[in-house]
């Protein structure tokens, strides 16, 4: 999956997502980088690298980092014993509960109206309320998907605000809003900017 990202219609990056898979595990390797400039000056850095190992649709692994702006932050997960050991940047827990992550390529997260998700930046938890909007056609009728909202407050108390589709339980788009700017994914195949 490759999404071509905008922020107020100029384009600062990419979202790609690799899945492999081998039997019954499955290594999704993520891949985010946006960059801000303004008269041939970066005012915003940011560089996310995530992989994750799933076995029969359970979380087995996770391992993240992330560089915002400067700021180094991380998340490993690793199931031990039928627990989750969870240790990030802004949060260290063994778990019962095999915890959800934000990778957004995960249908389950919209799957009830309200869902506790693992923030793969920080290993932060983000309870989201969660909207069915309605099925859409998207990328000018080509496209037919479900359109979720999604709502919450991060760690740090930002708020969350994402517009998300799916089509046969297929990530294939996203709208999210940061300090005032609209963050837009296209699915390369649909950009024709």
């Amino acid at each position: 999956i490759f999404f071509n990202v905008y922020r107020n219609d100029s384009k600062i990056g990419y979202h790609k997502l690799n899945f492999e898979k081998k039997g019954e595990t499955t290594t999704a390797s993520v891949e985010i980088k946006f960059e801000v400039k303004f008269l041939g000056f970066t005012l915003y850095d940011y560089f996310h690298k995530n992989e994750e190992v799933w076995i029969a649709n359970s979380l087995f692994k996770l391992k993240t980092s992330t560089n915002n702006n400067g700021n180094q932050l991380y998340c490993n997960v690793n199931k031990k014993a039928q627990r989750f050991a969870i240790d990030g940047k802004n949060n260290k827990i063994l778990s019962k509960d095999e915890p959800l992550p934000s990778s957004y390529w995960i249908p389950d997260l919209v799957d009830s109206k309200y869902k506790r998700v693992l923030n793969t930046q920080d290993c932060s938890f983000i309870d989201f309320k969660i909207e069915f909007l309605g099925n859409e056609k998207i990328y000018n009728n080509k496209l037919e998907a479900m359109h979720f909202k999604l709502t919450g407050k991060e760690f740090n108390g930002d708020d969350v605000n994402i517009d998300i589709w799916y089509s046969d339980s297929k990530w294939v788009k996203m709208i999210f809003y940061k300090d005032g700017s609209k963050i837009d994914y296209f699915l390369e195949k649909y950009d024709d900017k």
